[in-house]
């Protein structure tokens, strides 16, 4: 595919005229290269996001810029390129060979808050978050969840937990400002009300902290094999407790890691991954470690078996690994609101494995 074809391939889409397999492909390459963007359950489909797709990628490809265009799809777009670009034309010959799946909607807005006084509250679906103040719980558009009794000594030293199951997520805002943005199956321990001298979390599963900024009192983030301190920072932490190792990414700011065997200081756009208590620190692309609050899938070269257990906890499905290559690796974005079939039927485009969806499980086969 040389430039003409990809100007073509653009025009093709502004006109609503493009294939499937040609849709897919251009808004992946959106996704890939704005990965800020928010996504709703129809953002692609709507016309105004259409046209948003064609202004920046149009634009990508403009007279003035026409010798960056191909190294500007090697960077922003080389994830895709791998699972998509390659099979874009073939793959309309060969469509009969994906099957039709049945769907499985995506997860949603979906926590329990547990209180230290032993009160359950299923927070409500419609909300997006809820805020911890002193002596009342809110939702972010103000409407009231319940109150909390207690004195100030019991407040600090008694822990509330606001848990999502798989196929939920949902945002807290702490007694401090600071904002948490809770993935699927994670559960947060914290406070009524932070002490005086330092402000500690308890995480389990992923989450993305913003976290206010107070030099006086270190934000500390517990998790089964680390210490995460920050005073005020842009960070994704991913804990679940069936994986191997734990990875924390900073966006913006400085954080300390530290382990039972070291203690090491991450600069913006450094990833970490404990194992063990051992520490590997490195440069990553942050933006797919965190395209999960933004609402996209995002997969950077992943292994097949990382990828399902990703879609098992957000989809809320069973995996079972019928013959497929677990170590097989795909990348790509997609809208986190599109039904499961959305996610798996890119995946069989690349011909190497296949998808059968039995109830509220999935079997994968060569």
């Amino acid at each position: 595919m040389d430039e003409k074809d990809l100007i073509k391939l653009l025009d093709r889409y502004r006109r609503g005229q493009c294939t499937e397999a040609e849709r897919l492909l251009i808004e992946s390459l959106y996704l890939r290269a704005y990965p800020s963007e928010s996504a709703t359950e129809d953002a692609v489909e709507d016309s105004i996001t259409k046209k948003r797709v064609w202004k920046h990628l149009q634009g990508r490809l403009s007279p003035k810029v026409t010798k960056t265009v191909i190294p500007w799809l090697a960077a922003a777009a080389s994830i895709v390129l791998i699972t998509t670009i390659t099979l874009l034309y073939r793959s309309e010959t060969n469509s009969a060979d994906v099957r039709p799946l049945t769907d499985i909607p995506a997860g949603g807005n979906k926590a329990i808050l547990k209180l230290a006084g032993g009160q359950t509250i299923h927070l409500d679906s419609s909300q997006h978050g809820v805020m911890i103040l002193s002596d009342q719980l809110l939702y972010t558009d103000s409407t009231v969840v319940g109150s909390f009794h207690g004195n100030a000594e019991t407040s600090e030293s008694t822990y509330n937990e606001i848990i999502t199951p798989k196929g939920g997520t949902y945002q807290v805002v702490l007694s401090d400002g600071t904002k948490v943005w809770l993935n699927a199956d994670s559960r947060l321990a914290f406070p009524q009300r932070f002490a005086s001298t330092d402000r500690n979390v308890v995480l389990v599963g992923e989450a993305y902290f913003e976290v206010a900024n107070n030099s006086n009192r270190p934000f500390i983030v517990k998790t089964a094999e680390q210490e995460i301190a920050v005073l005020g920072t842009s960070f994704n932490v991913t804990a679940y407790a069936d994986e191997a190792s734990e990875q924390t990414t900073l966006v913006e700011g400085k954080i300390r890691i530290a382990t039972t065997q070291r203690t090491h200081q991450l600069a913006p756009g450094d990833q970490a991954i404990v194992n063990a208590g051992a520490i590997s620190v490195g440069p990553v692309d942050t933006s797919p470690f965190i395209a999960w609050k933004s609402g996209f899938i995002a997969f950077n070269e992943e292994t097949l078996e990382d990828i399902m257990r990703d879609i098992s906890r957000w989809y809320d499905v069973d995996v079972h690994f019928e013959g497929a290559d677990k170590q097989l690796r795909f990348g790509g974005t997609v809208s986190r609101y599109a039904n499961v079939s959305e996610v798996l039927r890119r995946l069989e485009l690349t011909g190497q494995v296949h998808f059968k969806i039995e109830e509220r499980g999935i079997v994968i086969k060569p």
